[in-house]
């Protein structure tokens, strides 16, 4: 995974024709969460349930990220063991519209429960393990 640093933003004549974007690894080492980073998942094995989603995809801001993508942001999805998509909606299906072959996920190892929580445009993570 590449750090974040200052690239410029990259145009949809540029991300249209790539497969693989690898994404930025600015939020660290996630293990203390159980969390893996796995490198170029195959997008057609991520399962998205809207129904079992919290929040409904907003169009615009799908289409606010192909206007201004910014390679050192755009970071993993996060995934349970089985693939089911748990935070990342957005980034999933602007991958699919460019199309994008593979992300770079976060996948959640052993543990009963996993909350993610946004709260004005940052993301509070919380895990809740069985002892």
């Amino acid at each position: 995974m590449k750090s974040y640093d200052t690239e410029l933003m990259k145009p949809y004549s540029w991300l249209k024709r790539q497969k693989y974007i690898e994404s930025s690894d600015s939020l660290g080492d996630l293990s203390y969460l159980n969390w893996k980073l796995e490198s170029k998942i195959p997008i057609d094995q991520i399962k998205y349930d809207p129904n079992k989603y919290p929040n409904e995809i907003i169009p615009s801001d799908v289409i606010y990220m192909l206007d201004n993508f910014y390679p050192g942001g755009f970071h993993p999805i996060v995934v349970d063991k089985n693939f089911n998509l748990k935070d990342g909606q957005h980034r999933l299906k602007f991958a699919k519209f460019i199309g994008l072959k593979f992300l770079d996920a976060w996948v959640i190892q052993e543990c009963d429960k996993v909350e993610v929580i946004k709260r004005k445009g940052s993301i509070k993570l919380k895990t809740v393990v069985s002892l």
